[in-house]
């Protein structure tokens, strides 16, 4: 039964709009976030390959996408207008979804060009051969699905009362209790109880890499930062307790730490720092209020945990941590081996692009033929020096738009959404990987709800902190 906020208006004369449409668009805005929030659930089923293939977590995927867009389409036709504050972002979407119609199109007259692309001996480092019109496709979908969210967040700017702190709440909560299901399959893999999906291939022989229920530990990994990020920003509005989002965030890092994925790791330490310092002069204050017997037992117990924690984990840590230093490949960007073989892709990359006709230089080639490992190379590679302006105006015009709803003693948060987005583009895609999409707009959406520029936030008070009283 729709709630108040889905009565349709009256206009002027006082004839009545239609009921429907306002039903339509506030009930798929409550399953889109629902959507959000169970999307890793389905991803523990499956068969773990590195190929996209159709399983429960696409097909989930899909569905929440369908239901972001037929909430607004339906908001839209209810309301009888068009929102512009987000309008620069979805008109660029279109524009590169109308690169990959383009690149689909004139895939018979690039063929000499696309003939580079495989070349049997660097398939082992760029990965299998994409076929082109499969890569179109895939890309163009990836564009549609990964960013639906934005009409989403057009939703929450339009009736923010049908995003109430209790329904965002759940949804949070639901992607912290992923994230800890797939923790908990990550450390059984570690434990030798569920077999490792993944593995680094070295001189001395495989060695497996904890990735929870996903193929890759990147995919573990977007999961985990937006998580611990959800823990911080969020605080007390969750109702969990203390020592609850204490244990979860350090069970998380541990996660990041055993899936010696380094990006991961960067990106949670980024986060635990930046809001530690943020609260430290108050946990300072609050420390020192406490009575000396409680001080003291509170820092015996603490103490006797880290050692057992030590004891039962620290050697494995410590050998995780080793192998991030000894394996990460060169540090010198003119070696093939930089970054574990990044450097020879980029630079091959350039190489290619050398000969490319100004069309592909112009609008990309629609699909990205060899894994670039970089985010800015493969929007390049793809939808071409124009792609990477309409992706950039895409990310300011949601800065700017979501910076003028909140709260400024919140924006440094979004400013640390920016930065862990930025890090992970460097030898990641993550405008490629729906899952990071939603969850980035899903975090967009916690900062508006949460820490709205009127007089008072959605929910508890807050400290300089993000933590909630």
């Amino acid at each position: 039964m729709p709630r108040k906020a889905a009565t349709a208006p009256t206009v002027g004369s006082g004839r009545r709009l239609g009921r429907y449409p306002w039903a339509a668009a506030q009930i798929m805005a409550v399953l889109a976030m629902v959507m959000i929030g169970v999307k890793s659930f389905f991803d523990i089923f499956g068969e773990k390959v590195a190929a996209d293939t159709v399983d429960a977590g696409m097909v989930a995927t899909v569905i929440g996408a369908v239901f972001m867009v037929g909430s607004f389409v339906a908001l839209v036709v209810a309301m009888k207008r068009f929102p512009t504050d987000l309008a620069p972002s979805m008109v660029a979407l279109l524009v590169l979804g109308l690169f990959s119609i383009i690149g689909l199109l004139a895939i018979s007259a690039r063929e000499d060009f696309l003939q580079i692309f495989t070349t049997a001996d660097v398939v082992a480092l760029f990965g299998p051969d994409v076929a082109p019109k499969s890569g179109v496709i895939t890309q163009g979908a990836q564009l549609a699905v990964g960013f639906a969210p934005i009409v989403l967040l057009a939703v929450v700017f339009l009736k923010p009362d049908w995003f109430s702190a209790e329904r965002l709440r759940w949804v949070l909560l639901l992607v912290v209790l992923g994230a800890v299901a797939h923790s908990v399959i990550a450390w059984l893999q570690v434990a030798g109880v569920v077999p490792y999906t993944y593995f680094f291939n070295l001189m001395s022989g495989k060695v497996g890499r904890a990735s929870g229920g996903y193929f890759h530990p990147a995919s573990l990994g977007r999961l985990l930062i937006f998580a611990v990020f959800i823990l911080y920003a969020a605080g007390n509005r969750l109702r969990l307790s203390p020592v609850a989002r204490y244990a979860a965030v350090a069970l998380l890092a541990a996660t990041a730490v055993v899936s010696t994925h380094r990006i991961t790791i960067l990106c949670v330490a980024l986060v635990i720092v930046a809001f530690e310092l943020r609260r430290l002069p108050e946990l300072l204050r609050q420390i020192s209020d406490l009575p000396f017997r409680t001080a003291v037992w509170g820092a015996v117990v603490l103490l006797v945990l880290v050692v057992l924690a030590a004891i039962r984990w620290g050697a494995h840590l410590l050998d995780r941590a080793l192998f991030l230093v000894t394996q990460i490949g060169s540090l010198n960007p003119t070696n093939d081996e930089f970054l574990h073989g990044r450097g020879q892709i980029w630079f091959r990359v350039a190489e290619v692009w050398q000969d490319a006709p100004w069309d592909v230089w112009l609008i990309g080639l629609g699909y990205e033929p060899w894994n670039t490992h970089a985010d800015p190379l493969r929007v390049f590679v793809v939808w071409g020096l124009l792609g990477l302006i309409l992706m950039t105006i895409i990310f300011v015009n949601l800065w700017r738009v979501t910076k003028r709803a909140i709260a400024v003693e919140a924006r440094w948060m979004l400013t640390i959404l920016y930065v862990l987005t930025v890090i992970s583009a460097l030898t990641q895609k993550p405008t490629s990987y729906s899952y990071f999409m939603w969850l980035f707009f899903l975090s967009l959406i916690l900062l508006v709800r949460f820490f709205p520029l009127s007089s008072t936030p959605v929910g508890a008070p807050t400290d300089a902190g993000g933590d909630h009283r």
